[in-house]
């Protein structure tokens, strides 16, 4: 029998980044190796098929690493591409029904201690999509069919990809809410990339501002507010576009029991939430399209077609690929558009993607995500792991002003403590892209500016700094990625997104 090889060598420190666990994974000698397939049935949808190489026969010592990189394959591409069943496909029998028990136990069976965002959601989410639990198993006959159908539709597949989607010009009642905002607007746009927002206001999606509610509860009043906004409008209402922060899937609102703007909703609030939600705002304006749409894919629409430089890129500056949108806030805004500004299907919680191994062992999660690092708790985490949020004596709201002042102020050394923060802000950003980009191909990363967070051009400069040292020192794909900035966006992209999808429809 051949000696085990070690996945990671004696005496070498176990990086705690996944972007390393796939290269050590990758670079295993194919002679010492066997390639194992996640196939992924999504039902109507197209199968994904996922493969990787993993050290054979595996030492003892890395077999625990083994199971945990198959888990976090199966997660990643899980909570941006959807299925309803992992069937997973190797020569060896015996090695896909270990495997399989083994994600199982870390995965289903202990949905709270697999990473620092609950996997009860992305459960429960496949069983409201798919009317099903969510399944590990090693059939390989069903592996093979999906393995088959995947081939097949590749093969066949001869349709170049459609170029981004010309909309024509009108004026939408946009509509962007929130968890704890929600904001209204009518929308102009012209139909040649110019827009105009007119009659803006924003008010607390509800007076009482708890953390569970059920949106059914306050959409009387939103409808209200916007029928008044469009008797305003002087002009006929072409379109009605929806945001808000929900996951939609192929165009129709999934809620999930207990978990935001639905947390507090029943069974049948739940079931019927899609259509309330467009019989709410659409019965005002019958016969008009309404475009319904998650808030990280309306401002990755407006960031995808309003927020391109000015000026054009130089020859080969740019490549093909899509369009990784990013919104830093209380709850981070992510979503990626392809080459043709197009979201594929699937659920896109990007915030449920692992980037990180055993962060914080001290709270019994195995894996960590980079969502409360881009969020509005990201500063002042940033700063606590760099020893500096204790000793400035700052806590999470005075850390953004702190840190943001201090990198733009005339102390050198305190300036440089502050450009370090937002540069594990921005690795974080070279690790969500790498994850990102192994499912759509990226071809540009493009952050909205926010006044709330103190987000601007010298933040944007520190974290593009991060982001590329950590790409480089790490040789992501992701290396060299043109980074945009799209400054003081944030409070009205989602309602010109949603008015862009509206308009689609029109």
């Amino acid at each position: 029998m051949d000696t085990p090889i070690r996945l990671f060598p004696p005496g070498q420190g176990i990086s705690p980044y996944l972007a390393d666990w796939r290269k050590a994974f990758a670079d295993l000698d194919p002679t010492r190796a066997v390639t194992v397939s996640f196939c992924f049935d999504r039902g109507k949808l197209p199968p994904v098929i996922e493969t990787v190489c993993l050290p054979w026969p595996v030492d003892a010592a890395d077999r625990p690493r083994v199971e945990l990189f198959s888990a976090a394959v199966v997660n990643n591409v899980l909570c941006l591409r959807g299925a309803r069943r992992v069937s997973i496909l190797a020569d060896d029998a015996a090695l896909a029904r270990n495997l399989a028990e083994a994600i199982r136990r870390l995965f289903i069976l202990g949905p709270d201690d697999f990473s620092d965002m609950s996997l009860i959601f992305l459960l429960r989410l496949v069983e409201r999509v798919f009317g099903a639990d969510f399944t590990i198993d090693a059939d390989r006959d069903h592996a093979l069919a999906l393995l088959r159908d995947h081939c097949r539709l590749d093969a066949s597949d001869e349709t170049p990809p459609a170029g981004p989607t010309d909309i024509r010009p009108g004026t939408v009642l946009a509509v962007n809410i929130g968890q704890h905002l929600t904001s209204q607007a009518l929308v102009r746009c012209d139909g040649a990339g110019g827009y105009a927002v007119e009659s803006f206001s924003r008010r607390p999606t509800r007076d009482d501002q708890g953390e569970r509610m059920c949106l059914n509860a306050v959409l009387p009043s939103l409808r209200a507010e916007a029928k008044a906004l469009a008797k305003q409008a002087g002009r006929p209402i072409d379109a009605v576009g929806v945001s808000l922060s929900a996951t939609v899937v192929a165009g129709k609102v999934r809620p999930v029991p207990e978990f935001g703007l639905f947390a507090e909703c029943g069974e049948t609030e739940i079931h019927d939430a899609d259509a309330t939600l467009r019989r709410t705002f659409g019965d005002i304006f019958p016969g008009r399209p309404v475009a319904v749409v998650n808030d990280g894919e309306a401002q990755a629409l407006f960031a995808f077609h309003y927020g391109r430089p000015e000026a054009p890129l130089a020859a080969g500056a740019a490549r093909p690929g899509g369009v990784l949108s990013v919104r830093l806030g209380s709850c981070p805004a992510i979503h990626v558009l392809d080459a043709s500004g197009h979201a594929g299907p699937g659920f896109h919680e990007y915030g449920w993607l692992i980037t990180r191994y055993a962060p914080n062992p001290a709270q019994s999660r195995l894996f960590s995500t980079s969502r409360f690092h881009l969020s509005h708790y990201g500063v002042a985490l940033a700063a606590h792991e760099l020893g500096l949020l204790a000793r400035y004596g700052q806590d999470i709201e005075t850390a953004i002003p702190f840190f943001h002042d201090a990198l733009v102020g005339d102390d050198l050394a305190l300036r440089l403590e502050a450009a370090g923060v937002y540069g594990v802000l921005g690795a974080h950003l070279a690790m969500l892209a790498e994850e990102v980009s192994r499912q759509t191909p990226l071809g540009s990363l493009r952050l909205l500016g926010s006044r709330a967070n103190h987000v601007d051009a010298p933040v944007f400069a520190a974290m593009a700094k991060g982001f590329a040292a950590f790409a480089s020192g790490h040789a992501l794909s992701v290396s060299g990625l043109p980074l945009r900035f799209i400054e003081d966006a944030s409070s009205f992209a989602g309602l010109v997104g949603a008015a862009h999808a509206a308009l689609r429809l029109a």
